[in-house]
């Protein structure tokens, strides 16, 4: 019944794999988890390369791992071809049946499942066969909230989450066999497509920039009805559309939902219902303002941020008259990258610190800022970090600007290459 979609998806069986692709960083904790007996989810927006972390993962297990390669069973679940099955748990069953007769697989079977919430009962499946302790599962999503649920659901404590982003500036460096000692304007040039045209591959990897244009120019709208609209059912998809392009182009900027409420003429449970929706595509970030008190933190107006610089400046505005903010944004990621809470902070003096960030207990100052030549800028960037750190007493505190590199009393000036490729 199955048994051409599993050909057409796994041609793994029948030819040799290829080592093509950008080493990831979450490669390298993806093979660590594999000695696990855990169900590993790799969660993030699509197309930031969730498919191709698992072919890397194909070869590596045949290549480097010599397992056989009729033990591994690797299926797109958002294929067309498994359409009108994604309702019935028993389709599940059967395409794994129907894997079985074909391959005759002997020993430990690896089952990657991408896309995995386009089956409504994926989890049932998955947690039998756990519990068998025959197969090991990696499964992708593309919606964090949910999938996140559904393992919560049935395999509560037997799972272990990968969050996937595109690709960063770091692995475009590597990609493009560069280091931290290539000539400064080879770096600087790489950035400044980085900064315009982002990290997802489709579009950071075209030849032709026009190309990379029109693919950031319809992803955010395609991701948008794919994840959101259908998700909710939403009725006026162009209140969602109109709410989405707005974040975007104001990134960084606090907000409410009372007032945005007021700006789009909703109320504001269906706007904390569109924002959340949007935050668990993994399109847009919501940062809070840091308090010790969790009641005060909800309370106070939250700052978007967005999956990739390429995205907010093919949707939103020209890169040239708000570099300053995607400057931030990149900040933002590379902190999310590295598993940092990330918060803002505003003194009682009303100055505000773009992140505070907090990794196992140990909390930081950021401020990001194109150039402090000026002695105004250098003077508030400056009096806000003192202000913070003398109020909540966090003594690490670093400017990060383009190109300038120093120490100033206490405080790490930073530029945003050093930064980027020193973790």
């Amino acid at each position: 019944m199955f048994e051409n979609a599993l050909k057409e998806q796994n041609p793994h069986w029948n030819q040799a794999t290829k080592d093509q692709w950008i080493k990831r960083h979450q490669f390298q904790k993806l093979t660590q988890l594999l000695t696990t007996p855990h169900v590993i989810s790799v969660v993030g927006v699509r197309r930031a390369g969730k498919s191709t972390l698992l072919k890397q993962l194909i070869h590596y297990l045949i290549t480097e791992k010599h397992m056989s390669k009729e033990n591994i069973l690797f299926l797109n679940l958002e294929h067309p071809y498994f359409a009108s099955y994604v309702t019935e748990i028993k389709s599940l069953h059967k395409i794994y049946e129907d894997y079985l007769r074909l391959m005759n697989p002997s020993g430990q079977i690896f089952i990657l499942l991408d896309e995995v919430q386009f089956f409504q009962q994926w989890p049932i499946f998955v947690k039998a066969l756990y519990e068998q302790k025959k197969c090991k599962f990696i499964v992708t999503g593309s919606n964090s909230a949910l999938l996140s649920s559904d393992l919560m659901t049935l395999l509560s404590g037997r799972t272990l989450p990968i969050e996937m982003f595109p690709l960063s500036f770091s692995e475009l460096m590597s990609h493009h066999r560069l280091t931290q000692q290539s000539p400064t304007h080879q770096i600087q040039r790489l950035f400044d497509r980085y900064i315009k045209f982002g990290g997802f591959p489709d579009a950071a990897l075209a030849g032709d920039e026009s190309i990379a244009k029109d693919i950031l120019n319809s992803m955010g709208k395609s991701i948008l009805y794919q994840d959101v609209t259908a998700r909710l059912n939403i009725k006026k998809p162009v209140d969602l559309e109109r709410l989405f392009f707005y974040l975007i182009s104001n990134i960084s900027t606090p907000f409410t939902y009372k007032k945005l409420a007021e700006l789009f003429s909703l109320n504001d449970k269906t706007i904390k219902e569109y924002i959340e929706a949007i935050h668990e595509s993994n399109l847009l970030y919501q940062t809070e303002k840091f308090s010790y008190s969790l009641k005060a933190q909800m309370r106070h107006p939250k700052k978007p941020y967005a999956i990739d610089p390429g995205l907010v400046n093919s949707i939103a505005f020209r890169f040239s008259e708000n570099r300053g903010r995607l400057l931030e944004n990149i900040v933002f990621l590379e902190l999310k990258r590295r598993g940092y809470q990330v918060y803002y902070y505003k003194t009682k003096n009303d100055y505000e610190v773009d992140f505070l960030i907090n990794k196992q207990n140990e909390f930081e100052l950021i401020q990001v800022c194109s150039s402090i030549n000026e002695l105004s800028t250098r003077n508030r960037e400056i009096r806000a970090l003192e202000n913070a750190s003398s109020e909540i007493k966090v003594t690490r505190k670093r400017i990060i600007t383009e190109d300038q590199n120093e120490l100033i009393n206490d405080i790490h000036i930073v530029s945003i290459y050093d930064f980027l490729m020193n973790h």
